[in-house]
This record gives structure tokens, C-alpha cells and sequence, in this order.
């Protein structure tokens, strides 16, 4: 026991003496803090004016204003004013209506009924048209049910008086159709809700990919240790494992420091995928400990290395699911360990039970081939 931890000690040391430990500090604390950057102009709507009748068009304009959120908000504007302001680029379109708005409505007019001012730069212009056109066609439907009803005879022309009223009502909630919309795993679709998951699943992700490429390097110092003289007499008497296992520690303990730290700032409610962490470390460290006992193995590691973040990227769920693109690669993409760990972090504990009984398992056959080379 002495020996285990003097030996964990001194590679501990020897560990924080390197470059190599506060450069992946620096890497992880960096991505984490993207999120504490300001985002306001990024997150600020896109400002659109509004052209109303000098009569009329209250109506339209209330159904307008109910539609303004996140992406698009409307300001009331005269012609000139919006002029000069899609002029300058700060507001992107403006949409203009006709005088006679409330006339047009009111007779089912749908032809030119507004006009849409843009300029160079105009992007969401397609967007506000849809957007008008719904509000259009919200003030058109009552009477537009009111022709179907009389041409189809559902009513005669002394009882519409009585029924427009009900045409003209605003269903409660209970007696709506609502139509929820959410993502393929469940999550509602709101956009704060998603950005937010996807930046924590990119935090996590680019996390698990570092983690990673540090277990090899890991592997890669082991196998040389354990080439050297030093180590090569000292497996006899002490067993590979027992040699292994202290350094291991030393190198996956700041590992584990470092991405608990980055994911506690990157993400909110960061307590699942810190615990999730401890199964994914596991599995790291089982893999460069099996790793190390084969030279050919970490002498490709370099090798390795270049090509790690491009694949964890782009066959784990972490931008993007390949699953979705490339139904092929959905038995790979669902077994690789930055998977499994994401996994884990969106509360599927069979996955961190997966990475953690890979780990346990590469490490006790490692240490049942000792124990039988020993005999």
C-alpha cells in the first residue's frame, strides 16, 4: 500500500510539473467560458417596420405585434422614416399596407394587399411575408366561413346575423386543436431550450473528445515508462499492474479536475455530466492501460491523434446526429465512447454502466494475465 501510494505521489508531482496538464486546463477553462461571453447581439431580434393606414389596421397590427418574438419584432413606422431606416441597414424590410386595409379585409381582397420594402442586406424578408400572410388570412377567415356556410346552405341569409358573432370569436384553449411541437427525443421545441441543449451537448462533447486524446497520450507515456530499465526490472517483483496503476491515477485525476471544472462552467445543472465523467474515465483509463502494455499499439498514437477530434465530431452526436444523415452509421455512432458519455450526461445511466464495465473489464483481465504470468 505504501508503495502504491508513494508511486502515485511522485507521478502525481511529476504530472502538475508538465506543460502538457495546464496546457489541457487552459483548453478546457477556454471552452467553458465561451458560454460566459455576452450574447446580446447575437440573441437581439431582428428589427422589421411596420407601415400602417391612417384608419384602420388596428386589428392586423395587434395580430402583428402578437407574432414579434425572438427572431422578428415589428415597429410602427411612417413611409419615410422606414425608408431611411432599411436605407442605413438597421432595420432589415419594412412591410407597407394600403390605405384602404380595413376595406379590402372587410370585402375578402386578398390581391396586393401589402408591399415589402427591402434593401441590400434584407434576410427574414420571405419570413415576414409568411408572417403577414397569416395575419391576413386570421382577419379574412371569419368571413370567409361565413360565405361557406351560405354557399353551401348550411344557413340562410336572416340567420347569419345571429351566427356572425361566434364566427368572430376567440376559441378558448380547451376547445382548440393545439398542435405541440417538439424534437425527436422529446425536448419542446423552444428555442431557448434548444440552443441551450445544444451548446451543453457541444460543451460536453468537445470535453469528451479532449478526455480522450489525454488517455492516449496517457497510454502513450505508460508504454514508455514501462519500456524503460527501471520498470522492466520491477514488473517481476511488483506486477505490471501495480506499476501502472498509480500513474494512471496521477494522469487521469488532473484529467477529471480539469473537465469538471470546464463543464461546471460551461453548462447549466452541470451535475450529471460531472458524475458521468467518473464511468467515462474509467473507460479511459482502462484503454490506455491496455494500450500501454503493447508498444505497437501507443507507438500509433501519434498517429491517432489528428485524426481523433474530426471523428469525434462528426460520428458522435455531438454537432450533429450521423444517424439522421447516414442511417449506416448508426451502429458505430451509437457505440463510440463519446456517444456512450453523452449519453450518460442526458440521464441514460445504462450508457455510463457500459463505459464503466469496459473499463473495469480491460483493467481486470490486465490484472488476471499478471496474476496467471506470475504463477
Amino acid at each position: 500500500m505504501r508503495f502504491l501510494l508513494a508511486s502515485f505521489q511522485s507521478a502525481l508531482t511529476a504530472q502538475l510539473s508538465r506543460r502538457r496538464v495546464w496546457l489541457l486546463l487552459l483548453l478546457l477553462l477556454a471552452a467553458g467560458m465561451v458560454r460566459l461571453l455576452p450574447g446580446e447581439e447575437v440573441s437581439a431580434p431582428v428589427q422589421v417596420g411596420v407601415v400602417l393606414p391612417e384608419e384602420g389596421g388596428g386589428d392586423f397590427w395587434e395580430r402583428l405585434q402578437a407574432r414579434s418574438g425572438l427572431v422578428v419584432t415589428f415597429l410602427p413606422a411612417s413611409l419615410e422614416q422606414a425608408e431611411r431606416q432599411v436605407g442605413l441597414g438597421r432595420w432589415d424590410c419594412t412591410l407597407v399596407l394600403p390605405e384602404d386595409l380595413s376595406a379590402r379585409l372587410a370585402r375578402g381582397d386578398r390581391e396586393g394587399l401589402f408591399t415589402l420594402l427591402t434593401g441590400p442586406g434584407s434576410t427574414v424578408y420571405p419570413l415576414v411575408r409568411e408572417t403577414a400572410s397569416a395575419c391576413a388570412a386570421e382577419c379574412l377567415s371569419p368571413g370567409m366561413a361565413e360565405d361557406y356556410l351560405l354557399d353551401s346552405g348550411i344557413l340562410q341569409e336572416g340567420e347569419v346575423e345571429a351566427v356572425r358573432p361566434r364566427l368572430h370569436e376567440v376559441l378558448l384553449d380547451r376547445d382548440r386543436v393545439l398542435v405541440s411541437m417538439e424534437t425527436l427525443d422529446g425536448t419542446p421545441l423552444d428555442p431557448i431550450t434548444l440552443a441551450d441543449s445544444g451548446l451543453s451537448r457541444l460543451a460536453a462533447g468537445v470535453t469528451a473528445i479532449f478526455l480522450l486524446a489525454w488517455s492516449l497520450l496517457a497510454a502513450m507515456d505508460l508504454g514508455r515508462w514501462l519500456d524503460s530499465p527501471f520498470a522492466r526490472r520491477l514488473a517481476p517483483l511488483r506486477g505490471t499492474s501495480a506499476l501502472l496503476l498509480p500513474r494512471l491515477a496521477a494522469a487521469m485525476l488532473p484529467a477529471l479536475c480539469a473537465g469538471a471544472l470546464a463543464l461546471g462552467l460551461a453548462v447549466d445543472g452541470a451535475g450529471p455530466y460531472v458524475l458521468a465523467l467518473v464511468p467515462y474515465l474509467l473507460f479511459c483509463g482502462g484503454l490506455a492501460q491496455t494500450l500501454a502494455r503493447f508498444p505497437r499499439a501507443w507507438g500509433a498514437v501519434p498517429v491517432l491523434l489528428p485524426v481523433l477530434p474530426a471523428a469525434g465530431l462528426l460520428l458522435s452526436p455531438v454537432l450533429l446526429d450521423p444517424a439522421l444523415l447516414f442511417p449506416a452509421l448508426a451502429p458505430l455512432s451509437r457505440f463510440l465512447p463519446v456517444t456512450l458519455y453523452l449519453g450518460a450526461c442526458g440521464g441514460r445511466w445504462t450508457d455510463g454502466l457500459l463505459l464503466a464495465a469496459v473499463g473495469a473489464v480491460l483493467m481486470g483481465s490486465l490484472a488476471a494475465r499478471d496474476h496467471i504470468s506470475s504463477d
